[in-house]
């Protein structure tokens, strides 16, 4: 730790890395030895994560009447996965039994997304388009029908086991927080912001709002193909297709970047004076008005980009499937010292 003027500005750097192993994985085992599922849980997984923390506290201005003090904390990662079962063969993680968008896969960043590459909307027909492993880009046509752009012929489907890509990582490379605090007299503003980046977000929910089946779509629908010529990123409107959104095969464009900035506290508060107080035998009086999660700064196009349908899990972060965005909570209140 450093500190300057007299400790009024202190800073504390540090490099971490983290060796992760022993974690927990089905090894498969061969079907003539009759064990159920064919596998057998087994310490056999590694990771590693790896960055550094800057933590930089100051007391920006110390008056009489006035103080201001300020705290600013960054942290990078880096992860990635060594070691799966023997074969490292990749795990593929669904969300909440619908689609696959996540993949564990060795050298690669954990929960990265595994999806078919698109490339918009031919404005020809209003047919998605998808680019197979061999850069062939074919359209879909429901029900069923996949037809190569350059001539019309008819083309294979795309697969996630032989056309998708990795889109990652899902986990932030960077994350910290940005905290001030304002005195004058007896009137208090605390401010905490949180931000975080550097990563994508599989948003599901849009795939699921912009898919013509029997439920309500999203107002973005408005701006589907319509007539030769048009240029949008959303297909024309054919009822029961739920492939060319996303809805029934994994696709890149509903994977965003997850970068934000939150207002995650904002109060401003109001202290009686001591001669007012020390009148009522009482320590101290505040009046007090929060917001929490207030608002957020983003480009992310889903509710929230901090949320995740699988909640704590490791394997699959950062999926937005029908997820319920943090409440924004306003608090009016009284502290009573005694």
């Amino acid at each position: 730790m450093l500190g300057f003027l007299k400790d009024r500005i202190t800073v504390d750097f540090a490099y971490y890395k983290n060796d992760i192993d022993g974690l927990i994985l089905a090894v498969p085992q061969a079907p003539s030895r009759g064990i159920p599922g064919n596998s057998i849980l087994g310490n056999v997984g590694s990771m590693e994560n790896k960055g550094f923390e800057l933590t930089i506290n100051g007391t920006v201005l110390n008056k009489k009447d006035f103080t201001w003090t300020s705290n600013f904390n960054i942290t990078t990662q880096k992860n990635k996965v060594t070691a799966l079962a023997p074969g490292n063969a990749d795990i593929l993680v669904a969300t909440s039994g619908l689609e696959t968008p996540s993949i564990i896969r060795v050298s690669e960043s954990i929960g990265s997304f595994y999806v078919i590459k698109t490339e918009g909307v031919n404005p020809a027909n209003g047919r998605r388009i998808a680019v197979l492993s061999d850069g062939t880009r074919v359209q879909y046509s429901h029900p069923d029908s996949w037809t190569k752009v350059s001539d019309g012929f008819p083309s294979r489907a795309p697969s996630q086991a032989t056309d998708a890509v990795i889109i990652g990582p899902a986990l932030p490379k960077w994350f910290g927080g940005f905290c001030n605090t304002w005195r004058f007299k007896g009137f208090d503003l605390n401010m905490l912001i949180y931000f975080s980046g550097g990563n994508y977000v599989y948003n599901g929910t849009k795939a699921g709002l912009r898919d013509n089946r029997n439920w309500n779509n999203s107002t973005e629908t408005m701006n589907r193909w319509q007539k030769p010529g048009d240029i949008t990123n959303i297909p024309r409107i054919v009822f029961g297709d739920n492939i060319s959104n996303g809805s029934g095969l994994v696709i890149s464009e509903n994977v965003e970047k997850g970068d934000f900035v939150k207002f995650r506290n904002i109060s401003i508060g109001y202290t009686l004076p001591a001669k007012v107080t020390d009148r009522m035998n009482i320590s101290s009086i505040r009046f007090y008005v929060a917001a929490m999660n207030a608002f957020t700064i983003t480009n992310y196009s889903g509710f929230d980009p901090e949320i995740s349908s699988n909640g704590n899990s490791t394997g699959s972060p950062s999926v937005d499937r029908n997820s319920v965005p943090m409440a924004r909570t306003i608090n009016v209140g009284i502290n009573v010292g005694f």
